[in-house]
């Protein structure tokens, strides 16, 4: 089982025709097995559309209502029509829009079987519209979920099976290619979901109340990388590649700081890497004070100097080495002050334990940043998707031939 999304248009009308004749010209006499409505009180197919329209057209802000889902299965598998109803029912049940009003229909003029959705994305009753984020990564996880209660195979769509996928980069689109053509820097190299994680790790064990902006620009700038926006949101990269800021998957203050490109000294952090709240010392007092207008930014420059002074002394007495943020490898929790940072190195760890040398930890990234955008990388990563994908395949014969020959021996 598939389940392909179309993109999200505006003509109830037009869609209904074409699920009704195709694309033109005379259609095939098998291509309408069986349809139904939801939510609609009628059987017409383009009176729905008409319907659904109308239901639209409530909706003030919702430009693009008419979603478009198909769901297909192999050529070797012969689900009959009512079985293709109930997964058409139940896809929509799981996906919270069985409210909703939708047109369903099955087609018989291919070699495998399918059927469309056509589903008014505006609720009939709270005009709201439903929202499409995610939808291609929900769809298929419900696909996964259909295929092993009714006993079909389960064909990953697009790139949203996390286990082979996962250190694969993102290649542009051709949407992107062509605004490249235009100038704009969008025929990047996405990274991979992996190599993301890994790095927004890497940023995150050394974020701590007085961590600002341009600590973040600086830690990237190590790598060759600098925060800049991109549509609506921001991304870290450079001209080769990017990663996005909720993929990276750094604390909120980190999005925060670089949303907004200031200090947030006030925010909580989660990590275990991070000091308690209750923590404060003379910065974050100093800080404080400049909030209220009490101490000036020379009191801060004297306070900051103070304090590193001060730990400076304390590292040096206990003959700690620089803390350094370690990949893959368990961390032990530690306190960290308000200007303890990986390039300063200091900070006080509850006992001294062994980090990787800070070159090998910088050499580790610079290789998996560079490894997003090598094409023979990437190359590579899909063929053995393709295998994995082949190897699903033909388990799944294996599996159906034995059975049939089992079945025969015991006939």
């Amino acid at each position: 089982m598939l389940a392909k999304v179309a993109p999200t248009s505006s003509d109830f009308r037009a869609l209904a025709r074409y699920l009704l004749n195709g694309k033109g010209g005379q259609p095939h006499p098998d291509r309408v097995r069986w349809f139904f409505a939801q939510n609609l009180g009628t059987d017409d197919p383009l009176l729905a559309a008409r319907y659904m329209e109308a239901t639209a057209s409530r909706s003030a802000r919702c430009a693009k209502p008419v979603y478009h889902l198909m769901v297909a299965w192999h050529e070797r598998e012969r689900p009959s029509g009512e079985i293709m109803q109930d997964i058409a029912r139940r896809t929509l049940d799981l996906a919270g829009l069985s409210e909703h009003q939708a047109l369903i229909m099955g087609h018989g003029d291919t070699s495998h079987r399918h059927f469309h959705i056509m589903l008014n994305r505006v609720h009939p009753e709270t005009r709201k519209a439903w929202k499409t984020t995610n939808d291609f990564a929900r769809f298929d996880q419900i696909m996964r979920q259909l295929s092993e209660e009714h006993g079909f195979e389960y064909i990953p769509a697009h790139s949203f099976d996390p286990e082979l996928t996962d250190e694969l980069p993102q290649l542009p689109d051709s949407k992107s290619f062509r605004a490249a053509g235009k100038g704009a820097n969008t025929a990047r190299t996405k990274w991979s979901k992996r190599a993301s994680r890994e790095f927004g790790d890497y940023l995150s064990t050394n974020l701590d109340h007085a961590t600002t902006i341009e600590d973040l620009n600086l830690l990237a700038a190590e790598h060759g990388l600098a925060f800049e926006p991109k549509g609506k949101g921001m991304v870290l990269g450079n001209v080769q590649g990017y990663a996005t800021l909720s993929s990276l998957g750094l604390a909120l203050s980190a999005n925060g700081m670089v949303r907004r490109r200031e200090a947030l000294p006030d925010i909580v952090l989660t990590s275990p890497l991070r000091r308690p709240w209750f923590d404060v010392d003379a910065v974050d007092i100093t800080r404080a004070l400049m909030g209220w207008g009490l101490a000036t930014k020379h009191d801060l420059t004297e306070t900051i100097n103070d304090m590193r002074t001060e730990r400076a002394a304390k590292a040096a007495a206990r003959k700690v080495p620089p803390i350094l943020p370690a990949l893959s490898i368990p961390a032990v929790p530690h306190t960290r002050t308000a200007l303890s940072t990986a390039r300063t190195g200091l900070g006080r760890p509850q006992k001294p334990h062994s980090r990787p040398p800070r070159n090998a930890i910088k050499d580790h990234l610079d290789s998996l940043i560079r490894a997003q955008t090598d094409r023979a990388v990437i190359d590579r990563h899909r063929r053995l998707i393709s295998q994995q994908r082949k190897r699903m395949s033909w388990t799944y014969v294996n599996l159906t031939n034995a059975s049939d020959t089992a079945s025969r021996g015991r006939a």
